[in-house]
């Protein structure tokens, strides 16, 4: 069995690996770290010849020719996938909802919720119920892979895996993040535990994801996994920030992609940095590094708007994109560089990204209490690509001091009277450029930070907060 080497990979595998284990013991897991590329033609000559049937999770739906020489050995191929079918594959079972003449009625699904399906139609053949034991872990495949929270499938998934959290590692793992296990949101997974475990991926380093998630008793190496997750995580967080602040001036403001080289970064990292600029600039990112030959190699991330994806392959400078409409990878010829910038820049000529901050509600600082926070967490509770996290309005803010906090220097603290506003992944300009002793507005999300004192006697703290996106002067 083979999966693809990111948080929905290895728990599709996963979760497959496991269930199979209860039947026979000749099965093997197998995934190759994330520099050496996606996709079967990495694994293919490690197959053993005995090998009866050969299992791809969450990849490979366009490998034709590989399901091909698989089957001239006689090894029959089953791919379980979610990603665009681009050609027909008559070499292998196909389980994707891409696929033409598919009627199953959720195309967002992921590679993990799909593979638990699939583990559901075993145990319905079988009469077990073994699947039953990995159902809290659909929901962060979804969640990881970016899916979409307004189809109602993903919703339930998402949900259940927040309120009936099982897996021992997930649970110290948002421990470790503080985050509030009673009361868990789809956010405490994508800016905590997801980046951590997925950290180790990007870091060539598969292998601790998978026997991280492996795990299903609690142990001295089960701590041993979250601490080098963590320690991971921070040294991912710096590596991005350091390229960031390297990039962030070589970007044209003119271009309508910024479209960065940088080989320094890294495979793992290109996708995370080019998330990070898409966010900066309010326009589609592509960061590349050296691929093989005379070709650059790296990651996009698009908007909302259009299909990143399906724009790149309209150009004729991209030898190939492949992913998802907002994020994926691709490859192009170093010399035709400046002709991928002139096509997307030609191709979006008419098009102006929306920088408009919007708001769901909003609120007059005295309004605002824990009760009211609670409740707004837990309507948006499930939250993700299609269905964002409430974005409020708070008015009658006071600044009365500020901090730079962070081993980065990169985390912003305002005080006012009866909240605390945070600002993430900023920097030192931002922080000199907050007025103190004035008051301002401000938009993001609401939460409460918890913490416990334990001298001079046991209690639990908690602030009102609010994670700006920004805010403004009130002469």
């Amino acid at each position: 069995m083979f999966g693809d080497c990111d948080f929905d990979g290895v728990v599709s595998g996963i979760e497959l690996y496991k269930l199979l284990l209860n039947f026979t013991d000749n099965v093997e897991l197998k995934y190759v770290e994330r520099s050496s590329g996606h996709g079967s033609q990495h694994i293919i000559e490690e197959i053993p010849d005995d090998t009866a049937l050969y299992i791809a999770v969450d990849s490979s739906s366009n490998d034709v020719e590989e399901m091909k020489y698989l089957a001239s050995r006689g090894i029959e191929c089953l791919i379980i996938d979610h990603h665009a079918v681009a050609v027909e594959n008559p070499y292998a079972i196909l389980v994707n909802p891409q696929q033409e003449g598919c009627k199953y009625p959720n195309k967002n699904s992921c590679g993990g919720l799909l593979v638990y399906k699939v583990c559901q139609v075993i145990d319905d053949y079988m009469n077990t119920n073994y699947s039953e034991k990995y159902k809290d872990l659909p929901g962060f495949a979804l969640l990881a892979d970016m899916m979409s929270m307004r189809e109602p499938e993903n919703r339930y998934y998402v949900y259940y895996s927040l309120n009936n959290l099982n897996h021992v590692g997930l649970k110290k793992l948002f421990l470790a993040m503080n985050s509030d296990i009673q009361n868990l949101t789809s956010t405490d997974f994508v800016y905590g535990v997801s980046p951590a475990v997925t950290a180790a991926t990007r870091m060539d380093n598969i292998r601790l994801a998978i026997d991280f998630l492996m795990c299903s008793e609690d142990s001295f190496e089960l701590d041993d996994y979250v601490n080098q997750l963590v320690k991971v995580n921070e040294y991912r967080k710096q590596v991005q920030t350091e390229a960031l602040k390297r990039l962030k001036p070589t970007v044209n403001h003119n271009d309508k992609v910024v479209v960065v080289v940088d080989p320094t970064i890294g495979k793992g990292l290109n996708g995370l940095v080019a998330q990070e600029l898409s966010k900066s600039f309010n326009r589609p990112a592509i960061v590349l590094g050296n691929g093989e030959y005379d070709t650059y190699a790296g990651s996009f991330r698009g908007l909302e708007d259009f299909s990143m994806l399906n724009l790149l392959n309209s150009c004729e400078s991209v030898i190939y994109a492949a992913g998802h409409d907002g994020a994926g990878g691709l490859q192009a010829q170093k010399k035709n560089l400046s002709s991928l910038v002139n096509e997307l820049n030609e191709k979006l000529k008419d098009f102006e990204a929306d920088d408009t901050l919007y708001y769901d509600l909003s609120f007059h600082i005295d309004e605002i209490n824990e009760r009211l926070i609670n409740q707004l967490n837990e309507f948006y509770r499930v939250s993700g690509s299609g269905f964002k996290p409430g974005k409020f309005l708070v008015t009658g803010l006071f600044v009365e001091d500020k901090k730079l906090m962070g081993k980065l220097s990169n985390t912003v603290k305002i005080f006012c009277d009866k909240i605390h506003l945070m600002k993430f992944k900023t920097d030192v300009e931002y922080y000199d450029n907050i007025p103190v002793f004035s008051e301002i507005e401000a938009i993001g999300t609401l939460n409460i930070n918890e913490w416990k004192v334990y001298k001079p006697r046991f209690k639990k703290v908690k602030t009102n907060q609010l994670y700006i996106d920004d805010y403004k002067i009130i002469n």
